[in-house]
């Protein structure tokens, strides 16, 4: 995972939209079991907004940009299903977004304004990490294991993470959609 430089002026922050059970204990496992320590401290999402350095005198701003986003949208479906590769390019193997994608997608969009306004690294792809980092083989191996996952679920809102030094995410609000 990526994380940007930051001060003591600053936290890392992220949108993401939580995986729920039994899937997320599932990918998780799945992470730990492909040797990816990852798993352990990053629980399973798809990535609205990536970990940035936002100043801390900017929270109260931040709060209240994704109240208004959230009130934006409304509940989707999201179906995940097989998997796919950032390779070459990023040595990330994912569970694929079919369903919900554009969605995901828009939300991305109108998060990243405002307070959270910053420049994409790459192109925004919604999906679920599944194996990061780690050797070819075992990417291999989290390609072909995820190829017959499937999931569907409703997605009434989205979460803001704090990440502390180590990379662990920690949720610090929730956000719901209007209904």
């Amino acid at each position: 995972m990526f994380l940007p430089t930051r001060d003591e002026s600053e936290d890392w922050l992220g949108v993401v939209i939580a995986v729920p059970e039994p899937w997320l204990s599932r990918i998780s496992e799945a992470r730990l079991a492909l040797g990816d320590e990852a798993g352990a401290s990053v629980p399973a999402h798809i990535t609205i907004m990536p970990p940035l350095a936002v100043p801390i005198d900017q929270r109260e701003a931040v709060f209240e940009h994704l109240a208004l986003v959230a009130k934006r949208h409304h509940p989707f479906r999201v179906t995940v299903r097989g998997t796919g590769s950032f390779l070459p390019v990023s040595p990330v193997v994912f569970l694929s977004v079919e369903e919900g994608s554009r969605q995901c997608e828009d939300l991305a969009d109108d998060v990243r304004s405002g307070p959270l306004q910053y420049d994409l690294r790459f192109p925004y792809h919604a999906h679920i990490t599944l194996a990061q980092g780690l050797d070819e083989p075992q990417l291999e191996t989290a390609l072909a294991l995820g190829q017959d996952f499937e999931a569907t679920w409703m997605v009434p809102g989205f979460r803001l993470d704090r990440l502390d030094a180590s990379g662990s995410y920690n949720s610090a609000a929730l956000f719901d959609f209007s209904s």
